[in-house]
């Protein structure tokens, strides 16, 4: 029926609208406005609330199974500070106007938010080769490594998978996540899982470097533990990892289930 093609579309317009503004907004300024799902959450509450009433032998129960758990999941990795709030909206949305897949069950999973999360993950692991391709032409071009870097072999194996080598000024003028950290000894680490509130500390706003520019950047690239390296690190480069916004590939997991499925369920099929 023509009613039902058309409140599909219409959920997908709010759902990829929501994501896609979000995404802008979270890349350009780490920020996204509450008004996105302020607007997208109810909307799309409501379309499913009506294509569940027009549709015979609409599974009621699974669809709210799905909605709560994956609302209560979103917001426990937000509260673990895993991910920004952000977020966890983006997927309290997903599961307010998808909570089970458009196309039914066969070949996926029936937590249809959790289908766009796991293809979101996936995408993001295409930064390990973008990773390591760049580190490897950093070498190439005789870059040193783990130059002032004391640090075990396996902590520089993932170094190379997760993150890059970039000079700082290139580090200030991108969103990046720094990787380094001054121990106690003062040598220099690494530092692999940062929590969202740990970011936001590293901001120091208001001090001077000594070109008279604002050092909120270097700030947030260095960190709260990193104090003190400003003047060292700016002569050089500094390890960081490419700080793409989740709510990115959760917008890239929604439109890759809409051409290639869930990606997650098909791997759990495939060792099952």
């Amino acid at each position: 029926m023509w009613i039902f093609d058309a409140l599909f579309a219409i959920k997908i317009m709010v759902v990829s609208g929501a994501l896609l503004l979000a995404s802008i907004q979270d890349v350009r300024s780490r920020e996204v406005s509450d008004k996105i799902w302020g607007i997208s959450i109810p909307l799309g509450l409501v379309l499913t609330i009506i294509e569940a009433f027009m549709t015979p032998g609409y599974p009621y129960m699974l669809a709210l199974l799905s909605g709560i758990f994956s609302c209560a999941l979103a917001f426990g990795i937000y509260y673990a500070g895993l991910y920004g709030g952000a977020d966890a909206k983006a997927l309290a949305m997903i599961a307010a106007a998808f909570p089970l897949p458009h196309y039914g069950f066969i070949g996926a999973s029936p937590f249809f938010p959790l289908t766009v999360l796991g293809n979101g993950i996936i995408l993001s692991l295409l930064l390990i080769p973008a990773c390591l391709l760049w580190n490897f032409l950093f070498y190439l071009r005789g870059g040193a490594l783990f130059s002032g870097i004391a640090a075990r072999w396996w902590e520089k194996l993932v170094a190379v998978l997760i993150g890059i080598r970039v000079k700082v000024s290139t580090a200030e003028s991108v969103h990046f996540n720094p990787m380094e950290k001054t121990r106690k000894d003062g040598t220099i680490g690494f530092r692999f899982i940062h929590k969202v509130d740990d970011l936001a500390e590293g901001a120091a706003v208001g001090e001077k470097d000594v070109e008279g520019n604002s050092a909120e950047r270097s700030s947030n690239l260095l960190g709260e533990e990193n104090k003190g390296r400003e003047a060292t690190m700016r002569e050089g480069y500094v390890w960081v990892t490419p700080a793409i916004p989740m709510i990115v590939f959760l917008f890239a997991g929604f439109v890759l289930y809409f051409l290639a499925g869930d990606f997650v369920f098909r791997i759990v099929l495939a060792f099952w």
